[in-house]
């Protein structure tokens, strides 16, 4: 699947280097429809995710708080990663560095009352 996601890439790269001397309006239209398209195709592999998550959870038994955290942390990992890059490839650097610092603050959130809890686990230790 990579090579298929990586050579439907290279294949639209050359074809918006090719057309953003003269349509660049056009090259970042192709652009962004084949970043989709190669989404699309690497999307088929997260069909055994399902799977492999609730054997996760089972792991983990009665934490499976743990579990909703870390999903919910690499569900604003990708949907972020994909805004940024989507704004990256439209030209739009200073969005894209927005979309980064939202990200992160929102994983700060996500895992503050954790934070805490270890706070004050190591608290009660060394008092």
């Amino acid at each position: 699947m990579v090579l298929k996601v990586t050579a439907l890439c290279v294949a639209v790269a050359m074809i918006c280097a090719a057309l953003r001397s003269q349509r660049p309006e056009l090259a970042t239209a192709v652009s962004l429809a084949g970043g989709v398209a190669a989404l699309a195709m690497a999307w088929s592999d997260m069909a055994g995710a399902g799977d492999w998550l609730e054997g996760f959870k089972g792991l983990l038994g009665r934490d499976s708080d743990v579990a909703g955290l870390i999903l919910k942390g690499a569900g604003i990992s990708v949907v972020s990663e994909l805004g940024s890059q989507l704004c990256v490839d439209a030209g739009e650097r200073a969005l894209a560095g927005r979309i980064t610092l939202a990200s992160r603050l929102a994983m700060l959130a996500l895992c503050a009352p954790m934070l805490s809890q270890i706070a004050a686990m190591i608290a009660g230790t060394l008092a």
